[in-house]
């Protein structure tokens, strides 16, 4: 029997009109709602109040100075933001983490395109924490210290955006300082992230982390702004390995924390995919597995009022000790 062929021009045909029909807008839009009842359907909080392990008077100290006037937003290569590097690096070595740059803590580099390369000064800042058992992939630690800075006669202070994450980021560090992980742990505040991701970037292209040593990036991007008490965890959908301990979390923790926004498209429709929106992109394009940690976003992101003023203090507490159980529960697994 003769088989009945289909020419090349109508698969093509046909190929062209299933795509039209599958991004249709109200298509896509029903993909979005159907994504949004997933996320609102995951578990309510169970605990009341997480415990108080972080030096919060301290985080919320280092926060405050991250998103302030001397420091003027912390644009790369502008003023405040050199003057955050040093700062960090007098963090750090308070701490008392040991210096994992090129030059002492600092890893200078310079961005080759876009509107980064007009940028001068750019460096990540990075410490390490040896784990007890050195047989152990390295867990990342990642957190993005600049932001916008001074634009047009404004400061945009980006107290959310990022000097919570950076905050939060020193905190945990102090606590494994004091409480030795199993695994060895990199610090890596981050510089360029507004302007392509160029720090995350650069940790690879100089060759200071090697994509196969590496078993997780956990990403800080945004934790102070309450959004009806939600957290965003990203990353479990591409790496399903994550899914049981992240569920664990939602268990131990006071806020209402959701995995997703890491869904392409053609599943979710016009839902925001996060996947590759903060410098845990870099870590992802090398196939290492990732968690970012982030808020929805919210009225004051990427403007001059994302001030301390806006931050919801006990939330964010509260999402930092959240933030530092899933450290616990990778660094134990």
């Amino acid at each position: 029997m003769k088989l009945f062929r289909i020419p090349l021009w109508l698969w093509l045909v046909l190929i062209v009109a299933g795509l039209g029909y599958a991004f249709h807008p109200h298509l896509l839009e029903k993909l979005n709602q159907l994504e949004q009842k997933r996320l609102l359907s995951q578990p309510l909080p169970t605990v009341s109040a997480m415990p108080q392990r972080l030096d919060f008077q301290q985080q919320m100290a280092d926060l405050t100075y991250l998103a302030s006037d001397e420091l003027a937003g912390r644009g790369t290569g502008q003023p405040g933001g050199l003057k955050a590097q040093q700062w960090l690096v007098t963090q750090f070595t308070a701490i008392g983490v040991v210096a994992a740059g090129t030059e002492g803590y600092l890893q200078p580099y310079q961005p080759r395109s876009g509107k980064a390369q007009l940028m001068k000064g750019s460096a990540n800042v990075l410490g390490r924490i040896e784990g007890s058992d050195p047989t152990l992939p390295l867990l990342v630690l990642t957190a993005h210290y600049d932001h916008l800075g001074l634009h047009q006669g404004k400061i945009y202070y980006g107290a959310d955006d990022n000097a919570s994450g950076v905050a939060a980021l020193l905190a945990i560090a102090r606590y494994f300082k004091q409480h030795p992980p199993r695994h060895p742990m990199l610090f890596a505040a981050l510089d360029n992230e507004e302007s392509g991701m160029w720090g995350a970037r650069m940790l690879f292209e100089q060759e200071l982390l090697n994509p196969e040593k590496i078993r997780l990036n956990i990403n800080m991007d945004m934790l102070s702004h309450d959004t009806n008490k939600q957290l965003i965890a990203v990353g479990s959908y591409h790496y399903p390995q994550l899914e049981q301990p992240l569920l664990q979390l939602q268990q131990q923790s006071s806020v209402r924390l959701l995995l997703g926004y890491d869904r392409p498209a053609w599943r979710v429709g016009t839902h925001q995919d996060w996947t590759l929106s903060s410098d845990h992109r870099e870590f992802h394009k090398r196939q290492v597995p990732f968690v970012y940690f982030g808020v929805p976003d919210h009225a004051h992101y990427h403007q001059p009022t994302d001030t301390i003023d806006n931050v919801d203090q006990e939330f964010y507490r509260e999402v930092s000790e959240t933030v530092l159980d899933a450290v616990l529960l990778f660094d134990a697994s």
